[in-house]
Order: structure tokens, then C-alpha cells, then sequence
């Protein structure tokens, strides 16, 4: 995904203009950043699963984001924002709990490496979060979105040095088409990642240009919206359990979007 990014905005390198030494060096440490938080993620998915893993991940980052925002950035939520905060991140708590009763779930669920895993993916999206913050009165967010996805690809490229890794990459992009079908799905996988590249990007870009006007500890939140689709989703059209649950969790997160609007 990172490589079809990089590859197909290559231009931008020739728009970005002049930039201070302090935005350079910005862009380096959120790309390391970036690099972590997907080795992190990604080592959480391979213990644990997606309910289980992305509600911590995404439901602690707002809370750390608030943490960094009043000590480095000086930002101070006002007591309406901090309340739209606490709503959403008990709404992210909530929606993956099967009943009121397993409240204590997730807590007890941090003694297996995928909580913990997920929990220091959530350490590092508030990291970054709050650089980005930063970043982004050094370039225009394209530009800036752009550099970091760039970092990040190369930080990751030292992957390809170990065999068993880069066999898997290999793989990934251009499977062989023992037969037709075969053939049809490498197409369609391919497509799945170009897809995944063009969505997260944007996704990033707006995040991004929300940072330019709001303050962090309001954005990162918000943001968090994509577990209570990803629930509906779940509910919607895999048959997963716990949908009352789920309903309550979302309308605590809906609540607190319009809190912090309301705040903002």
C-alpha cells in the first residue's frame, strides 16, 4: 500500500518547495512513527482478533492525544470537549462487549500479548497524532501526508533483507496464476491493495486538514468513528453477536462527536 503511495505521488517531490530544517525533521520522526505503529498493529492482529484488537487500539489513542495535547501543545479541552472525549472513548469500550456484564473484559484481556500489542498501537497513534499536529504548519497537508507515507516506505524496506519476508511480499503482488481463477484473484488483489492506498490516503489527508483548524485532542476522537462502523458492519451483514450492545456504544460515540462539536 505504502509503495503504491509512493510511487504514484512521486511528482509531489517537485512542489514541496522550501521547508525549514525543524518540518524535515518532522516528516523523518512521524515516517518512524508511521513504520512502528505498523509493526505494532500488525504483531497485535497476529495474536489476537479484529474485535478484539482494534477497539483498544483506536479507544486508547484519544485519551493519550488529550494527555499530549495539554502538555506539549498547551491546548486545554473545555469541559464540554473533555466530556464528548470521555463519551466517545467509553462508547469505543463498549461496542465490542458482548453484555454490561463483560465490562471487565478488555481489562482482563491485558495480560495476552494482542491487548498489549494493541495498546502500544494506540500509544503510538496518539505519538504521532500529536506530531502531525506540528507537521502540518510546515507543509501543505497533501505535501506533508505524502513525505510521511514516503518515510515510512522506506523505513519498512529493511523487511526485504530477510528472505522469509521477502518471499511474502513477493507473493503478495504477484502470486502465480497456476490457473484461471488464480489469475482472477491476483487481478482482484491487486485491486484490493491499489483500493486500500487511494482510501487510506484520503482518509489521512482529511484527518490531516481537520489538524490544520481543530485542536488534536478534539480530531482524534472523532476520528475513532470507523470502529462504530466497522460494528454496524459486523452486525449488519456478518451475523456477529452483541448487536443491543453495539447500538448503545454507538449512540455514546455519536453523543460524543456532537458534544465536541458543540465544545469546538
Amino acid at each position: 500500500m505504502l509503495g503504491v503511495t509512493s510511487i504514484l505521488g512521486l511528482p509531489f517531490l517537485f512542489v514541496v518547495g522550501d521547508a525549514q530544517p525543524v518540518g524535515w525533521a518532522i516528516v523523518l520522526l512521524s515516517g518512524l512513527l508511521e513504520t512502528l505503529y505498523f509493526i505494532a498493529l500488525t504483531r497485535a492482529y497476529s495474536h489476537g482478533d479484529l474485535s478484539q484488537v482494534y477497539p483498544i487500539a483506536r479507544g486508547s489513542a484519544p485519551l493519550f492525544v488529550a494527555l499530549w495535547a495539554a502538555v506539549f501543545l498547551g491546548e486545554r479541552p473545555s469541559p464540554g470537549g473533555m466530556l464528548g472525549i470521555l463519551l466517545v472513548v467509553a462508547g469505543l469500550y463498549l461496542v465490542n462487549l458482548p453484555s454490561l456484564s463483560a465490562w471487565k473484559q478488555p481489562l482482563q484481556g491485558f495480560k495476552n500479548q494482542a491487548a498489549r500489542y494493541a495498546l502500544l498501537t494506540g500509544l503510538l497513534i496518539s505519538i504521532y497524532s500529536t506530531v502531525d499536529k506540528v507537521g502540518v504548519r510546515y507543509f501543505d497537508p497533501v505535501i506533508y501526508l505524502y513525505l510521511i507515507l514516503l518515510a515510512g516506505w522506506i523505513f519498512l524496506t529493511p523487511i526485504w533483507l530477510q528472505p522469509g519476508r521477502r518471499a511474502a511480499l513477493i507473493a503478495e503482488v504477484a502470486p502465480e496464476p497456476a490457473s484461471e481463477v488464480a489469475g482472477r484473484y491476483r487481478a482482484h488483489r491487486a485491486a484490493r491493495v491499489a483500493a486500500c492506498a487511494l482510501l487510506g490516503t484520503a482518509a489521512y489527508l482529511f484527518v490531516l486538514t481537520a489538524l490544520r483548524i481543530s485542536p488534536v485532542s478534539y480530531v482524534s476522537p472523532v476520528r475513532e468513528m470507523s470502529v462504530v462502523m466497522g460494528a454496524w458492519i459486523g452486525v449488519r451483514f456478518m451475523g456477529e453477536p452483541g448487536g443491543a450492545m453495539r447500538i448503545v456504544a454507538s449512540l455514546l460515540v455519536a453523543l460524543g462527536v456532537l458534544t465536541i462539536a458543540v465544545a469546538g
